[in-house]
């Protein structure tokens, strides 16, 4: 019997790393170790069936995987590809009953379906059940009658943008290939996942397309089954006037050249949405120079501005930043307006590691989405947060660098930069060269370079190889420090069990809070490089409070009113008087951008201009000054920001930012004159997450 998905996962995960601890696996896995432990008996019944090596983990402080076992897996493929070895999950079950509805061309009965999955008819039916419950948001139900069987309702726009769900969903298992290769088995006239890559690749190259690889292998599987539906003549219809739109598109040349690669009959609908899914899934990469007059642009232009005053932070190369979010934005416009499915498997991740980013991006996003129309979901908001996040991760200032290393990441620029600069944080000693996805690392030659990184599992390389998360934890970031130095500089750090230290300790001071202690040193990465720990987050109560809030009746001048606003900052150190200079005149120089909102300014500048730690202030106003002298620009309450960086302040500002939000909260600190109060509501704020 075929090894099951937990534990197959499991072993996939331990070959990427190679060697870690038990408690770095619980932390990458958040599998308890009961739960690790009974998925590596599993993992070791399998191996012993192949006459290869275990791997030890019972009073081991390493969990090692065995060189056999590693060799093993550069020659075969993890899961045997018979169909009678597939031990499916409830998810994949559901995934694998619509697909193959989807390409069905006979009457489909309860018979058909207990065969295919191997499982009860009771199980099947309960299946059915769930299976309609998930897919009514799609506008799909699975229905049945005796003389169509187990068929599908819906349009076949909807159906065919179910499929995509299902297949992002599946793409990710690793016997996906062979479990694809079973749902199409039987048909006549078939087409192969690696003719449809092969289609899409020339399109790529002929039309100088880029496409965000991981996602154009989910297109590749998709075209499989869209393949059949052609052939079966569904089709999918458009109003005129959207017909007449898409035929003007540049990508209609593509998606017609990619339908006679696949030999499709040409009809005009469906050129029109093979032309969506293009417009979907690539970038042209020569309308980066053609943008003057783009609305995408221009809203690109105007989300890195917002940002900047939202976050308190200024971009150095605002040009690149918005180059980049083009880049990402346009593909994701077209996804969201025809709703294309998209899979982010970071979200989670990024809704905890990222949250008070997310929170800002989803809030600037909103009035995008209104005057564009559509909607944007969570799983776009989250790769729009890591392309932000990725920048404000960047390291401050270049240093000397060593090594040479590249980066190899098949999931788009977002999650590339992310990477990058997670580990030019980490290792001052290397710089990332390049970033390249799985197809230009396979095509290239890169002998000059020392090193590289990979968020997937290469077999063909001579150089060393590291894998990696877009997301790391602490745990993981300490781990890959550990490997690096010890691959390059031959480092070896002995890795202290928390008894080991508490011990040390005890024997030369008193522990009053063994626990607290304990759960404290849990947290600390032994090997400190960059940020391999997380800084404190603020909250807002800790900067704005008693000593930082001032009430004042009347002012004349807006620089005066900046300067007193910044006082309780500069008397407690906060930071220098350049940095109130540098305020005012960069209000000079962008207008009054800093005003957010009626009567609310947020004056901030860069932190090098000369803040030494991170503080806010407020000063209200009982009568309103006037920035820049002009009418049309009132304030009454001044909340002075400065950053240390780009990240410690986001925790309080979000904080800030939904206490804001409220017309009420901005009525009512206008109106009080009691700085307890004022105080008060604050410390309520602090507490929402």
């Amino acid at each position: 019997m075929m090894i099951d998905k937990r534990p197959a996962l499991l072993l996939d995960y331990l070959l990427k790393v190679k060697e870690l601890t038990m408690i770095q696996l619980m932390d990458a896995t958040q599998l308890s170790k009961r739960q690790i432990t009974y998925d590596l008996e599993k993992v070791n019944q399998w191996l012993l069936e192949r006459n290869l090596s275990t791997i030890h983990y019972k009073g081991n402080q390493s969990i090692i995987v065995p060189e056999d076992v590693v060799n093993y897996f550069h020659k075969t493929e993890l899961f045997d590809q018979q169909k009678q070895n597939f031990v499916l999950t409830e998810e994949e079950r559901l995934a694998v009953i619509y697909l193959y509805l989807f390409i069905r061309n006979e009457t489909i009965s309860a018979f058909h379906l207990t065969e295919l999955l191997k499982v009860s008819k009771n199980t099947v039916f309960s299946d059915l059940k769930l299976a309609n419950e998930l897919n009514r948001p799609y506008l799909v139900e699975i229905r049945y009658s005796r003389k169509k069987g187990y068929h599908l309702s819906g349009t076949e726009f909807d159906k065919r943008a179910l499929v995509m769900h299902y297949l992002s969903r599946l793409v990710h298992i690793p016997y996906f290939e062979a479990l694809l290769d079973y749902l199409v088995e039987e048909r006549n006239g078939s087409v192969h996942y690696k003719d449809t890559l092969h289609a899409l690749k020339q399109i790529e190259n002929q039309f100088t397309l880029n496409f965000v690889e991981e996602r154009l292998h989910q297109f590749a599987f998709f075209l499989v089954f869209y393949y059949y539906r052609q052939n079966e003549q569904k089709l999918v219809s458009f109003h005129s006037d959207e017909m007449a739109l898409l035929k003007k598109e540049a990508m209609s040349a593509a998606a017609s050249q990619l339908s006679k690669l696949l030999q499709l009959e040409q009809v005009d609908s469906e050129i029109g949405y093979l032309t969506i899914q293009l417009l979907g899934l690539a970038f042209n990469k020569s309308s980066v120079q053609n943008n003057e007059h783009d609305l995408l642009f221009k809203l690109c232009e105007q989300l890195v501005f917002d940002f900047e005053t939202k976050a308190c932070i200024v971009f150095e190369e605002k040009d690149e930043v918005v180059q980049t979010l083009y880049q990402h934005v346009k593909p994701a416009y077209f996804r969201m307006k025809y709703r294309i499915p998209v899979t982010n498997p970071l979200l989670d991740q990024i809704k905890s590691e990222h949250k008070d980013l997310f929170l800002i991006v989803k809030e600037l996003l909103l009035p995008i989405g209104s005057l564009l129309r559509i909607t944007i979901p969570d799983e776009e908001i989250g790769f729009i947060t890591i392309h932000f996040g990725a920048l404000l991760e960047k390291p401050k200032q270049a240093v000397p660098q060593r090594k040479k290393a590249i980066v190899v990441c098949p999931s788009g620029i977002s999650s590339s930069l992310m990477v990058k600069n997670q580990l030019e944080s980490l290792f001052s000693e290397i710089t990332v060269e390049k970033t390249l996805s799985l197809r230009e690392f396979q095509e290239g030659d890169f002998a000059e370079y020392d090193l590289l990184f990979s968020t997937v599992r290469l077999t063909e390389t001579r150089l060393p190889c590291f894998y990696v998360k877009p997301i790391m934890t602490p745990n993981e970031k300490h781990h890959l420090v550990n490997e690096v130095y010890q691959q390059l500089f031959g480092m070896q750090h002995h890795n202290l069990s928390l008894n080991e230290l508490l011990q040390t300790v005890g024997s030369f001071a008193h522990i009053h809070d063994e626990a607290g202690l304990r759960q404290a040193l849990s947290q600390i990465a032994f090997y400190k490089k960059g940020d391999v720990r997380k800084e404190k987050s603020l909250v807002i109560k800790d900067l704005i409070n008693d000593e930082t809030i001032q009430i004042a009746d009347e002012l004349t001048d807006w620089k005066e009113a900046i300067k007193l606003a910044a006082n309780p900052l500069l008397l407690n150190g906060v930071i220098e008087p350049a940095y109130i200079d540098a305020m005012i005149e960069n209000i000079d120089k962008y207008g009054p951008y800093v005003v957010i909102g009626h009567e609310v300014a947020i004056p901030h500048a860069r932190p090098e201009k000369g803040v030494n730690k991170v503080g806010m202030s407020l000063l209200k106003l009982n009568k309103p000054i006037y920035f820049l002298d002009n009418e049309k620009y009132p304030v009454r309450l001044l909340f002075c920001i400065a950053a240390i960086d780009n990240r410690t302040h986001l925790k309080a500002l979000s904080q800030l930012t939904k206490l804001l939000n409220d017309k009420n909260n901005i009525e009512r600190l206008k109106a009080e004159n009691s700085i307890t109060e004022m105080v008060a509501l604050f410390k309520r704020y602090s507490t929402i997450d």
